[in-house]
């Protein structure tokens, strides 16, 4: 009797035993599985528009550049647009001997991509790199001061070259109000060699002292 009473128990405990242990399965989910992205958050989109002012040396003269630049800006930081630059003093770039029929006058321009990255932009005074990466030119050309019913126009170009132009620089940015924006700072504009009479080939190589005033949704 006791042996049966023994087994009973043996066997009721070992079926307690296997009970306990059972594996539940997992629960499937009926959600779908999303997506895994390294950019979860939407980029955010601003943009600006900024009359550029700057002074530099060309021929060991000084001289005065301005122009303007505009783009998108992507979450606050990294600015991508164009930029466009002249000399706007080109009647103290007089030459005397390039032709032997008249006076020259040295014109210049260049411009192309703009790009910039911008560290901590949202605090009022912070810095900035930006880099224009593009071409220009380069003419001798007579002056004149005619005016006509049409407008005003300089003469015909004597010699005229092409260059390729990278402009690194570094700038201190101040957050004036929320739709403005000043910026200072250097650049050195690297040029490919020009081919001018009389000229030097690095004519286009110099820094820049640099000035913006920026508008747009930062």
């Amino acid at each position: 009797m006791r042996k049966i009473i023994f087994t009973l128990f043996f066997a009721l405990a070992l079926m307690a035993t296997q009970a306990q242990t059972e594996v539940v399965p997992p629960k499937v989910s009926t959600e779908p599985e999303k997506i895994q992205t390294l950019f979860s958050s939407p980029v955010k989109v601003g943009w600006w528009l900024s009359p550029d002012f700057g002074w530099t040396r060309l021929d060991g003269r000084d001289a005065c550049i301005s122009g303007m630049s505009g783009g998108v800006i992507l979450n606050h930081n990294v600015s991508i647009g164009l930029a466009f630059y002249g000399v706007m003093n080109t009647q103290n770039f007089g030459y005397t001997g390039i032709s032997d029929l008249e006076d020259l006058y040295l014109y210049a321009g260049y411009g192309g991509l703009k790009l910039e990255y911008r560290l901590q932009p949202l605090k009022k005074i912070h810095i900035a790199f930006p880099l224009l990466v593009g071409g220009g030119g380069v003419s001798y050309s007579s002056w004149s001061s005619e005016w006509s019913s049409s407008d005003y126009h300089h003469g015909s170009s004597y010699a005229e070259d092409t260059f390729f132009a990278f402009e690194p620089g570094v700038n201190v940015g101040f957050n004036l109000f929320r739709f403005m924006r000043f910026d200072t700072g250097v650049s050195y504009r690297f040029a490919s060699a020009i081919e001018l009479p009389q000229t030097s080939s690095n004519l286009m190589n110099g820094f820049n002292l640099n000035f913006s005033l920026k508008f747009g949704k930062f």
